[in-house]
C-alpha cells in the first residue's frame, strides 16, 4: 500500500460548520478531519470525504460510543479518505472491523497512541511493534514531554528501528512546548508527514500551517542560502576528486583564521584604559569587535584601522590612541550590539568612569543596552554580582529575571568581593579589568567559576598591558589578590587567531581527509599561524580530534618582521606571540569521543558536527551552559541535527550523539531538499554548513541543504563562507 502522502504537512481541522470546514479542506493539500471535534452527521461525512480525498479521518472514542464512531469511520473509508486514524487501545472487535474496511478500500490505517508521559525507549519500541503487528500501515506515537530530554528520547525511537520501511511507517513526536521542535524534526528522521493547526492549536506545542510551511521552505522559493557541496569549494574539492598529484597540488590546501574576538574586545578596552598608543595586529572585523570599537570611540579614543607591512598586501591592524580612562568623555548611553561579553566587560568600567566623574562634579548615569538576541538574555546574576561588588545599578525586570537595558550610576567598590561565577565568567573578566585601577587593594573571591580558560585569557591580556594580579585556584574557586593604583601601559600586540573559528576548519579537515583516503589519496588541511600555547578554551578541539584518532602535525610558518608604528609620546612594548604554528589535520577514520565542554561551551555545535562523522556513541557534557547563548543551543542542535537525520539526544547535562561515519541512518530519498534554521546563532549556522558540505560524499542519498540565515555568522566570522571558497548561491 502506498503510504506516502501528497504533502508532508497535515493540517488538523476542527471546524464545526460544514461549509467552512469544506472550504478549509479545499485550502490545504493534506488534512486531518477531527470528527470527534467537528461532530458532523453521517451524510456530511460522506460528502466531505467524497469531495476531499486527501485527508485522514479521525474519530476518537472519548465522546463517541464504539458503534457510533465505527459508523462514521466506515463511511469515511468507503467514500475515499486517504487514511483513517484510530487509537491502538480501542476494543479489539472495533479495531478488527476498521482494519478490514481499510484494507478492502485501499485506505491507510494509522494506529495511534498518546501516552500522558514519555515511555522508556524499550516501551516505545514495543508499542510500535505491537501496532505494526496489529495491522497498522502507519504508527503514530505522540506522548507528552516535560523537557527536551524526554522529547529527544521520543525521536530516538526512529534510530531503534532496523529498516527504512519501519522508519517511514512511523510518525513520532512529543506534545508540549518542550517537544515543539520534534514536530518538525521527525520529518528528517523518516516520518512520512507531521501535523499542524489551521485556526488555533489543538495541542500544546503545535505549529500553525504558516509557521510550518515557512520552516520547511514550502511557502515560497528556496531560502536565500543553498549550502554547496564540498566539490564546489576550491578549498575542499581536492579531497573528493581523483586528481593527478600535479593538479591536486595546484589547489588550495590551507586556510587562515581571523583573530579571536574575545581577545580583541579585551584588548580594545585595555587600550582605551591606557594612556598612549596601542597597536593591535592581525585584526579582522566582526560585528562584536565593531561594537567594541564604537564604544571606545564614544569614550574619546582615536581609532584607526590600517595595514602593516608584514605581507605583500599588508595585514589589517588597529591603532588606538587614548588619554587614559581618567580622561574618558562623558557618555550617558552605550550600545553593545549582540555581544554579551562586551556588555559585561563594559558595565564595571562604566561604573568606575562614572565614579571618576562624581569626583569632578559631572556625575551621570550610564545606560548599557544591546540589540537582537542579547535583549532576551537573563542578566540577573550579572546584576547581583555588580551589587555585591559595590556598583550602583538597576536593570529591566521581567517575569524571567533582569534584562538589558541596565543602568549604572557610579560605584563604591568593596575591598573584599565575593561573587558567584556559575552562570558566566564574563563579569568576572570585567571586574578583573577595573579593580587594579582602584585607590585601594581588593580581594575578590569567585565561587563555582565556569569557562575558566576565559578568566585566564583575561589575565593574560591585561598582563600584556602591565597589570599584575595574584591568583589562587582551588577547583572552581578563585581568589584574586589585586593591588590598586596600577596603570595600563600601551603595547604593540599580535592578536591570536580565534580557536573557536579554527575548530570548524579543524573538524572539516579531519572529515574531508577521511573522504580523501577512500579515494586512495592522503590529503590533509593546513590551518595557518595558530598559537599552540593559547589561553583560549577552544584550543581543546585538538585534544578531542586526537581522541577520535585524528593526527595533528605542526610546523613553523614563514614569518617576516612586522612594520613599526611610531609612537612619539610613549615607549610601546612589543607583545608578539612566539608560538605560532601551522597545523595539519588528517585522519584515516574517526572514532567516538567523550568531552566535558562546560568550560568551552562555544565548541558544542562543532563538536556535534564532529560526533556525527565519528563511529560510535559520543557524549558531550555541559548542556546546562547552552540555554543562554544566541539561541538555546541545546534545543537548536537537537532540532537541526535531527532535521538532517542524525541520531542526537540529551540526557541531563550530556548530549549523546550516535555517529555512523557521517552516514545518516534515517535518511529518506524523497526528502532530497532539507531546510534548516540558524536560529540567528552564528555557531549553529557554521556547524550546519560543515555537516552539509560533506553529506553527499559519505554514502547518503543526494540532498540539498538550505539555511534560512547566514548573515548571523557576521557576529564572529564574517568571512567564513568566503574562506570555504565557494559560491553563495
Amino acid at each position: 500500500m502506498e503510504k506516502t502522502a501528497s504533502n508532508r504537512i497535515c493540517v488538523c481541522i476542527d471546524e464545526t460548520d460544514y461549509s467552512k470546514c469544506s472550504e478549509l479542506l479545499s485550502t490545504y493539500q493534506f488534512s486531518e478531519l477531527r470528527q470527534d471535534l467537528c461532530r458532523f452527521s453521517l451524510d456530511e461525512v460522506e460528502r466531505l470525504t467524497s469531495l476531499h480525498k486527501n485527508l485522514i479521518f479521525t474519530c476518537r472514542l472519548t465522546d463517541y460510543s464504539t458503534d457510533d464512531a465505527l459508523r462514521h469511520i466506515l463511511t469515511a473509508v468507503r467514500n475515499g479518505a486517504w487514511g483513517v486514524d484510530v487509537d491502538c487501545s480501542a476494543p479489539s472487535a472495533f479495531l478488527d472491523k476498521v482494519k478490514k474496511a481499510a484494507k478492502d478500500n485501499g485506505v491507510v490505517l494509522i494506529l495511534s497512541s498518546h501516552p500522558a508521559k514519555v515511555p522508556s525507549p524499550e516501551e516505545l519500541k514495543d508499542l510500535y511493534l505491537k501496532c505494526r503487528k496489529a495491522g497498522a500501515d502507519i504508527v503514530k506515537i505522540v506522548p507528552a514531554a516535560k523537557d527536551i530530554d524526554e522529547a529527544s528520547s521520543v525521536l530516538s525511537l526512529y534510530h531503534s528501528l532496523d529498516t527504512e520501511e519501519d522508519r517511514n511507517s512511523l510518525v513520532a513526536f512529543a506534545m508540549g512546548e518542550a517537544g515543539r521542535y520534534t514536530r518538525l524534526s521527525c520529518l528528517g528522521l523518516g516520518a512520512p508527514f507531521t501535523y499542524c493547526y489551521s485556526r488555533a492549536p489543538l495541542a500544546e506545542g503545535q505549529f500553525s500551517h504558516e509557521e510550518m510551511s515557512r520552516l520547511l521552505g514550502t511557502d515560497t522559493v528556496f531560502p536565500p542560502f543553498r549550502i554547496g557541496d564540498m566539490s564546489e569549494s576550491s578549498l575542499f574539492s581536492r579531497f573528493c576528486e581523483n586528481l593527478p598529484a600535479q593538479k591536486r597540488n595546484r589547489k588550495d590546501k590551507s586556510v587562515c583564521i581571523p583573530c579571536s574576538k574575545s581577545i580583541v574586545q579585551r584588548a580594545l578596552l585595555a587600550a582605551a584604559i591606557s594612556n598612549g598608543q596601542t597597536v593591535l595586529r592581525n585584526y579582522e572585523p566582526c560585528e562584536d569587535t565593531k561594537a567594541a570599537i564604537a564604544f571606545i570611540r564614544k569614550c574619546g579614543c582615536l581609532v584607526k584601522v590600517s595595514r602593516d607591512g608584514s605581507s605583500g598586501r599588508g595585514e589589517k591592524m588597529i591603532i588606538i590612541r587614548s588619554a587614559g580612562i581618567q580622561k574618558w568623555k562623558n557618555f550617558k548611553f552605550t550600545q553593545v550590539g549582540e555581544s554579551a561579553l562586551l556588555a559585561r566587560l563594559v558595565l564595571p568600567l562604566a561604573a568606575f568612569a562614572s565614579s571618576l566623574r562624581n569626583q569632578t562634579g559631572t556625575a551621570v548615569k550610564t545606560v548599557v543596552t544591546g540589540e537582537g538576541s542579547l535583549m532576551k538574555r537573563d542578566f540577573t546574576s550579572t546584576v547581583e554580582a555588580l551589587k555585591a561588588a559595590g556598583v550602583k545599578c538597576s536593570a529591566t525586570k521581567t517575569s524571567e529575571g533582569f534584562r538589558l537595558p541596565l543602568t549604572v550610576a557610579g560605584a563604591a567598590f568593596r575591598k573584599k568581593i565575593v561573587i558567584s561565577g556559575k552562570d558566566s565568567s564574563q563579569l568576572v573578566s570585567g571586574l578583573l579589568m577595573v579593580l587594579p585601577l582602584l585607590s585601594h587593594d581588593t580581594l575578590m573571591v569567585v565561587e563555582d567559576a565556569v569557562s575558566i580558560p576565559f578568566i585566564e585569557l583575561t589575565l593574560k591580556v591585561i598582563n600584556d598591558f602591565g597589570i599584575r594580579i595574584g591568583v589562587k585556584k582551588e577547583g572552581r574557586r578563585f581568589t584574586f589578590s589585586i593591588n590598586g593604583k596600577q596603570n595600563y601601559v600601551p603595547v604593540d600586540m599580535f592578536l591570536e587567531s580565534d580557536w573557536s573559528s579554527a575548530a570548524n576548519f579543524a573538524v572539516a579537515g579531519a572529515v574531508v581527509s577521511v573522504i580523501s583516503r577512500r579515494l586512495s589519496q592522503k590529503e590533509s588541511l593546513v590551518i595557518k599561524k595558530m598559537n599552540l600555547r593559547s589561553s583560549q578554551a577552544d584550543e581543546a578541539i585538538l585534544d578531542v580530534l586526537e581522541q577520535c584518532g585524528a593526527h595533528i602535525k605542526t610546523e613553523n610558518p614563514d614569518m617576516v618582521e612586522f612594520a613599526k608604528v611610531a609612537d612619539h609620546s610613549l615607549f610601546v612594548r612589543r607583545r608578539s606571540f612566539n608560538n605560532l604554528k601551522n597545523i595539519s589535520v588528517y585522519a584515516d577514520s574517526l572514532d567516538s569521543f567523550t568531552f566535558d565542554a562546560t568550560d568551552c561551551p562555544d565548541l558544542f555545535p562543532v563538536l556535534a558536527a564532529l560526533a556525527v562523522h565519528c563511529n560510535g556513541e559520543s557524549r558531550i557534557k555541559g548542556v546546562g551552559r547552552l540555554d543562554k547563548k544566541e539561541s538555546n543551543r541545546a534545543l537548536s542542535l537537537l532540532q537541526e541535527f535531527s532535521n538532517m537525520g542524525y541520531c542526537i539526544s540529551t540526557q541531563k547535562d550530556e548530549m549523546v550523539i550516535r555517529g555512523f561515519g557521517g552516514k545518516v541512518p534515517c535518511s529518506s530519498v524523497r526528502h532530497s531538499k532539507i531546510f534548516c534554521s540558524s536560529h540567528n546563532d552564528h555557531r549553529i549556522a557554521m556547524a550546519v554548513i560543515i555537516c552539509a558540505l560533506m553529506r553527499n560524499h559519505l554514502g547518503n542519498p543526494p540532498a540539498q541543504i538550505f539555511l534560512d540565515n547566514v548573515s548571523c555568522i557576521d557576529k564572529s566570522f564574517p568571512t567564513f563562507v568566503e574562506r570555504l571558497k565557494m559560491s553563495t548561491s
